[in-house]
């Protein structure tokens, strides 16, 4: 049974579903996989592609009302790029296939030539989240089911998470594990694809390591990546399940918008909030695209950004 207010936070986050204010932002050309997201400080927005190795901008506020975007860097030697993680302002570290770039952004949005910092082995570099005020980074390898400790200044990595939790599996087909990884105060939250979790460990914010046990916040929910607001709430993309589910810290949950045969939030991906003055309440989504399965699409889209106002 659940406690009176966990239910009616439940009730309220459903009327949500029905009613949720979601737009789109920007859409990229048909075959384009957004993958990842970050905010930058003047509230534009960076993603990252999976079909080619590049990073994108997009101004979600420009006067017209239409978004633009604009290419910031393509990885010649790359597939495909992952994780993207703010070490400090407009300084951000991203993942290029198999290997760790830190790229700086000025003020018009001109990029740095991006430096390269370390080379890993065969695996799926994932997700990413800065670590000891942005000298580090936590990156999980999806493939190898672990997280990694990623020293910005001296290329070296040593892995310091490897849990059950983590761990591959092959429900979804392709054999994978730990997926979006977000640094909240000293808590490392992750999901796991596959396996349906949602999870935490209390860590040494230097280190990166464990302080405490792995805690499953809540399973049964498919998740991509996603974001933490306030009160430790999750806001998880639910990839193909083509949803955006909120989970509360007791771990119980209801998705808040989209819906598994809606095109709306199709492969969901990634999820950020804004950091401008007016958009701190909006929940910024990535996709992968819309497809014929399992919708019955009558033709294929590119990945988008979507914008959703939620209510804290």
């Amino acid at each position: 049974m659940f406690k009176v207010p966990t239910l009616l936070i439940l009730l309220i986050t459903c009327a949500h579903t029905l009613c949720a204010d979601l737009r789109e932002i920007y859409r990229f050309p048909n075959g384009t996989w957004i993958e990842n997201i970050a905010v930058r400080p003047n509230g534009n927005l960076l993603v990252t592609l999976i079909n080619t190795p590049e990073l994108w901008q997009i101004n979600p506020s420009t006067p017209s009302g239409h978004a633009s975007a604009r290419l910031v860097h393509h990885f010649e030697e790359a597939k495909q790029m992952n994780g993207i993680a703010e070490l400090e302002p407009d300084t951000y570290a991203v993942i290029a296939s198999h290997s760790v770039w830190t790229i700086h952004l000025g003020a018009q949005g001109n990029a740095s030539n991006p430096e390269h910092i370390a080379e890993f082995p065969d695996g799926l570099l994932n997700g990413m989240a800065a670590l000891d005020g942005g000298r580090s980074v936590a990156i999980s390898d999806s493939v190898r089911g672990l997280i990694y400790r990623l020293d910005i200044l001296t290329g070296e990595y040593t892995v310091i998470h490897q849990d059950e939790t983590m761990a591959p599996a092959d429900y979804l087909g392709l054999k994978l594990g730990v997926n979006g990884l977000r640094v909240v105060r000293d808590y490392l939250y992750y999901s796991n694809t596959p396996k349906r979790l949602f999870c935490r460990v209390r860590i040494d914010l230097r280190a990166g390591q464990a302080n405490g046990p792995y805690e499953v916040i809540t399973g049964g929910v498919l998740s991509d990546d996603f974001a933490v607001g306030p009160g430790d709430i999750g806001y998880l993309a639910g990839a193909a399940d083509n949803v955006v589910t909120r989970v509360l810290p007791d771990g119980s949950h209801g998705v808040i918008a989209g819906s598994k045969d809606s095109t709306v939030l199709m492969t969901a991906t990634s999820a950020a909030f804004g950091r401008a003055r007016d958009d701190h309440g909006v929940l910024y989504v990535t996709t992968g695209g819309d497809s014929k399965l399992p919708v019955n699409n009558t033709a294929t889209k590119g990945g988008k950004v979507m914008a959703l106002a939620v209510h804290f």
